[in-house]
């Protein structure tokens, strides 16, 4: 009896065609798994966004304490906030490559505890110092739904707030703050781009670039605009 089966070019020809698909859908699916932790990120984000809307009611409109908030402070505006999120699984973004959240890297004292900071603009006044920002009140914020209030942090670094580019001006205490945003903005962690939240509550997507300009002509963190 005839038994009928595959040569071998026919093999190598099957073989081929299962490659040059997998070639085709492994980016696909890729990309796939970072749209969903883009998503996840994002639903993050509004949560906070609305955790800050609570506190802002509950303690007339000022924002949230940071780690800059007088000396020796030992709360940060996520622990100030867990009272309205009940949970700390918004913190870490998904896509967030850091690798000192268990333990802290070389020449740092704590681990990382978040994925997110908030615009040092809106720093609340330090404790028995002079108000140098001024920005600390939703009344004080021109366009609360154009001005950025979280941002994704810059992997295996350990601040929960930041300073952006459009720290760039004279305050009331006489000093001049410029950071290069680089050095503490994540910019590219979602398909070329990250997640914000505004001061109003609402959560985006953006390309870095669509936040802030060298020359100032797009700036979404001053609060001033």
């Amino acid at each position: 009896m005839r038994r009928n089966g595959f040569t071998l070019i026919e093999l190598l020809v099957v073989i081929a065609i299962i490659a040059i698909l997998a070639a085709i859908l492994f980016p696909v699916f890729a990309q796939a798994r970072e749209k969903a932790r883009q998503t996840q990120c994002l639903s993050n984000m509004r949560q906070m966004g609305l955790a800050v809307q609570m506190y802002l009611q509950d303690f007339d409109e000022r924002f949230p304490l940071d780690s800059h908030t007088g000396t020796g402070a030992s709360w940060t505006w996520l622990f100030t906030l867990e009272p309205y999120t009940k949970t700390r699984l918004l913190y870490r973004c998904p896509s967030d490559p850091s690798t000192n959240w268990e333990r802290p890297r070389p020449g740092q004292r704590m681990p990382r505890r978040v994925s997110y900071g908030t615009n040092f603009w809106m720093l609340p006044n330090l404790w028995g110092e002079p108000d140098c920002v001024g920005y600390n009140s939703l009344a004080s914020i021109v366009s609360p739904a154009n001005t950025i209030y979280i941002a994704e942090v810059k992997e295996d670094t350990t601040i929960d707030h930041y300073h952006p580019g459009a720290w760039r001006y004279p305050n009331d205490c006489s000093s001049v703050y410029y950071i290069e945003p680089s050095q503490e903005l994540a910019m590219d962690w979602h398909s070329g781009g990250t997640n914000y939240t505004y001061v109003d509550g609402h959560s985006r997507w953006h390309r870095f670039e669509q936040t802030w300009t060298p020359d100032g002509s797009v700036d979404r963190y001053d609060p001033r605009r």
